[in-house]
């Protein structure tokens, strides 16, 4: 089966999907097909975010405790890391006290401003609903200007300077032995 080029389709992935399945015994995907009416419906990301928040408020919380080692190995590794954690709990809940306090102030923060969010959506629906069509406004007339009133200045002449002005050296002057 090549994996590359236009021939290959979802269609045709799953039907060879589902003979493999069924050459197993197990249930294929084409019993539950999937249809545009039984897709799940749509995340409200502000819903999903504010309980990912509460879920996850408390840092001390461990994860749950797994390992990649089969058998008795594996299930020693499971003790000796669940003992670890419990002797090291006192220093954990020390540790990430004021990251508690911060994700809940975080999570408080982020239900008020997702409260502000829906009320402001429903406000601007409310609006688009109640739109009225305004009459356009007349332009009004170009403005004349008025003949110009303004006084012409006299114009003043520079004065000459009572004294030369002295021009600026162009090239420096030569010195003598002394200095000079």
């Amino acid at each position: 089966m090549k994996l590359m080029g236009k021939d290959i389709t979802p269609a045709k992935v799953m039907a060879l999907v589902g003979e493999r399945l069924a050459a197993r015994g197990l249930s294929s995907p084409g019993d539950t097909e999937l249809t545009p009416e039984g897709v799940e419906a749509r995340v409200d990301p502000l819903s999903f975010n504010l309980r990912a928040l509460e879920e996850n408020a408390d840092a001390s919380v461990g994860l749950p405790l797994e390992t990649h080692r089969d058998g008795v190995a594996g299930r020693a590794v499971v003790i000796a890391k669940r003992v670890f954690r419990q002797a090291g709990q006192i220093f954990i809940n020390e540790a990430l006290g004021r990251q508690r306090a911060f994700n809940g102030h975080v999570r408080d923060s982020y239900a008020q401003l997702a409260a502000e969010v829906i009320r402001l959506r429903q406000r601007v629906a409310e609006l688009e609903q109640q739109k009225v069509v305004v009459a356009p406004v007349a332009t009004p007339p170009p403005r004349v200007e008025a003949p110009s009133l303004t006084v012409k200045k006299p114009v003043l002449k520079a004065k000459k300077p009572s004294r030369p002005v002295p021009a600026p050296p162009s090239a420096p002057r030569p010195t003598t032995r002394r200095g000079k």
